[in-house]
C-alpha cells in the first residue's frame, strides 16, 4: 500500500536515481518512475542514463558504479538491464558505500562491488500480487525501491543474504603492467580497468590494438587534435582517447581489448 505521510516532513525527499536500457522512445520509464511515486510522492528523481545499450550487462554495471561514486550516502539506486526477466534469476537489494542498489541478479553489481569491496547483498524476497512476466522493474523493482524510499526497512522485503553473480572483470591489481578496456564512452574513449592507483614505476608507452602510444597526458588538449593519447580520466581510470576524434572508431579499439604498459 502506497504511504501517504512523508516520513520527516521537513527534510528533503530521498535521492532516487534510475539507470536502464529502455531508451526514451516508450514509455516504459515513466511507468517505473510512476510505481516509485505511488508509494514516496515526495522522492527526487534522477536519471542516470536509459540510454544502456540494450542487454549490455558491463556497459550498465560501470555506470551504476559511476552513481554510487559521485551520489551522497542514503541515495537509492535502480538499475534495469534484465535480459533473464520472468526467469528464476534473482532480483538484488544491495547495500555498499552507503547507498542502496535494487537491481537482477546478473552481474549488474560487479564493478560497484568490485570497487568498493564493502557490499552486503540479500535477495528481494517481495513480490506483488500480481506481475508482468516482461516487467519486473515497473512491477517488482521500482514498487520496493518506492517503499524504501517511504521509510519501509529493507529488512521486511528481502530474504536470505547471498553472493552476487559476478562478471570477469576487476581492477587490475598494484604494480599493473596489463589491463583490458572494460567500457567506451559515448565520445569514443576506451576506459580500461586499470586505476590510477594500481600504477606504478616508470612506463614510456601504451600497446593496445597492434599499436603503441607514448606519454602520459594530462588533458585531452596535450596532443594535437586528430592524435591519440593515454591519461587517466574522471573515473580515476587509464584510458585511450583521441583528441577530438574518437579512439574507439579511429584506433578501431572494442570492450575487451588487452593493454600492455611498456
Amino acid at each position: 500500500m502506497a504511504q501517504n505521510r512523508k516520513p520527516n516532513p521537513s527534510a528533503p525527499g530521498p535521492i532516487v536515481t534510475l539507470s536502464s536500457d529502455f531508451g526514451l522512445a516508450d514509455a516504459y520509464v515513466a511507468a517505473m518512475k510512476a510505481a516509485i511515486l505511488r508509494h514516496a510522492p515526495w522522492a527526487r528523481l534522477i536519471d542516470v542514463s536509459h540510454e544502456i545499450p540494450p542487454q549490455d550487462v558491463l556497459f550498465a554495471s560501470f555506470g551504476l558504479e559511476r552513481a554510487l561514486d559521485a551520489f551522497e550516502p542514503g541515495t537509492i539506486h535502480l538499475a534495469v538491464v534484465d535480459p533473464g526477466v520472468g526467469t528464476r534469476r534473482k532480483i538484488l537489494a544491495v547495500q555498499i558505500h552507503g547507498q542502496t542498489v535494487i537491481c537482477p541478479d546478473n552481474g549488474l553489481i560487479t564493478w560497484s562491488w568490485r570497487r568498493w569491496q564493502s557490499g552486503k547483498a540479500w535477495e528481494l524476497s517481495w513480490r506483488p500480487r500480481q506481475s508482468s512476466r516482461t516487467f519486473h522493474g515497473r512491477d517488482v523493482m521500482a514498487p520496493a525501491v518506492g517503499m524504501l524510499a517511504a521509510g519501509r526497512p529493507m529488512r521486511e522485503l528481502v530474504g536470505r543474504r547471498v553472493k552476487p553473480i559476478l562478471l570477469d572483470v576487476a581492477p587490475a591489481k598494484r604494480a599493473a603492467k596489463s589491463g583490458r578496456i572494460i567500457y567506451i564512452d559515448r565520445f569514443g574513449n576506451a576506459i580500461s580497468n586499470i586505476p590510477r592507483n594500481a600504477v606504478s614505476g616508470k612506463w614510456r608507452n601504451v600497446a593496445v590494438a597492434g599499436r603503441r602510444i607514448a606519454g602520459l597526458r594530462k588533458t585531452y588538449a596535450d596532443v594535437p587534435p586528430g592524435e591519440p593519447l593515454v591519461l587517466f580520466g574522471s573515473a580515476r581510470l587509464l584510458e585511450i582517447a583521441v583528441r577530438n576524434g574518437s579512439a574507439a572508431r579511429d584506433l578501431a579499439l572494442r570492450v575487451g581489448d588487452k593493454l600492455i604498459l611498456g
